[in-house]
């Protein structure tokens, strides 16, 4: 359970198509201060899924935008479902924790031809081993 669900729950209830919250409604709602980075630098409002605090607005299909520091608000845009699900299984960059098998992968086209080929190989075997069942069987029937 993260400690932004509040956050999450309070973007589920809301109708509207966006809300626009003072960094004290924010607290409010959470009950705890924002960090220091939540107002004073960008980063912290990036929409990234994998943050905690940000998974709390990405995974109900929210976006943060319009982040005024100076006044202490910013602007929570409920994004299409279209978009909230390609964001989500796209994230705007790997990071260093993506296993270096995906990074192949997504850097090489020929993949799929190579799942492809394995798939009939492994096809093409299974027949083999079915055929060579059904020639002995046979053979054995007629001794």
């Amino acid at each position: 359970m993260s400690k932004y669900n509040p956050l999450s729950a309070r973007l589920a209830g809301h109708a509207g198509p966006e809300w626009r919250a003072s960094f004290a409604e924010l607290e409010e709602v959470l009950g705890f201060p924002l960090p220091k980075s939540a107002r004073t630098g960008k980063a912290w409002w990036k929409n990234d899924a994998k943050a905690p605090h940000a998974g709390a607005w990405t995974a109900g299909g929210w976006e943060a935008l319009d982040v005024d520091q100076a006044a202490g608000l910013v602007t929570f845009r409920k994004i299409a479902p279209v978009e909230a699900a390609v964001a989500r299984a796209h994230p705007a960059e790997p990071t260093d924790d993506t296993p270096a098998i995906l990074k192949r992968l997504d850097a090489s086209p020929s993949w799929g031809l190579a799942i492809v080929a394995g798939g009939l190989a492994l096809a093409a075997g299974l027949g083999a081993l079915a055929i060579g069942g059904l020639l002995r069987r046979r053979s054995d029937d007629s001794d």
